[in-house]
């Protein structure tokens, strides 16, 4: 099967993502781990960078479930883990973004709290994680920082979280273009999975924020109350560059 095309309504999270991986990525030396900081003096602004076209259904169907590590385990279904999340995961050809002519094809949506990627060291409250991959497995994550503020299309999966060990929650009419900002200006960088295997070879784009309720925060921390996100990792030398307009997204946060 096409593994960028396959099913993830059912596979754990860490799974998802790396069995859409063609071959294990050799790990670099320095490490290329994420998340990272991502500090404006360490940003650099080319205005030749392939742009990311993003093209995403606004009447999508996803199927959303509470990613377990521990299920098994006696008292698991009530353990939180830091691996642990809500996922949402996608039909297929229900989104792809394309990168310098490559087509990578949305797989599941996920979140984190506090937010996995800080600007300057400070986190948003939640991250949203897009995970893409490519016809011949290669990873592309966009990430979107969630701030308080209106409803947004995210609230639309964070009013309905389903439990631990509960079963599938379908949520219909999603529009999934709505998840990410109208006009895209990304900081990229390479990285890696921030779940173990923590794989490497990863491409990320953050395209800054988006607006999500107060309550649907309040939602996500209830379930996730010590969080279940990543320590910010080592850019050891890493080149981290951005469309220009993103600047002024990074600035704000």
């Amino acid at each position: 099967m096409d593994p960028s095309r396959r099913s993830v309504l059912s596979v754990p999270l860490v799974l998802a993502a790396g069995a859409a991986t063609a071959a294990p990525a050799v790990a670099a030396d320095p490490p290329q781990q994420s998340p990272v900081d991502l500090r404006r003096t360490d940003v650099s602004r080319r205005r030749a960078l392939p742009p990311l076209e993003v093209h995403y259904d606004r009447d999508a169907v996803v199927s959303l479930a509470y990613i377990s590590q521990d299920a098994g385990e006696p008292g698991g279904c009530a353990t939180r883990g830091v691996e642990e999340t809500q996922q949402a995961g996608v039909q297929p050809g229900a989104g792809h973004v394309v990168v310098d002519g490559t087509r990578y094809d949305l797989l599941q949506t996920h979140f984190h709290t506090p937010s996995e990627h800080t600007v300057d060291g400070r986190h948003t409250p939640l991250e949203q994680h897009l995970v893409h991959a490519s016809e011949d497995g290669r990873l592309l994550v966009v990430a979107v920082l969630l701030v308080e503020g209106e409803q947004g299309e995210a609230d639309r999966l964070l009013a309905v979280l389903p439990d631990e060990c509960a079963d599938p929650v379908p949520v219909e009419h999603v529009d999934l273009r709505a998840m990410m900002p109208r006009r895209i200006a990304a900081v990229r960088y390479a990285g890696s999975l921030t779940t173990a295997p923590y794989t490497e070879g990863v491409q990320w784009f953050v395209v800054g924020s988006q607006t999500v309720s107060a309550a649907g925060i309040a939602s996500f921390r209830a379930l996730f109350p010590d969080g279940d996100a990543r320590e910010v990792q080592p850019l050891s030398g890493r080149r981290i560059l951005a469309d220009p307009a993103a600047t002024a997204w990074l600035r704000r946060l």
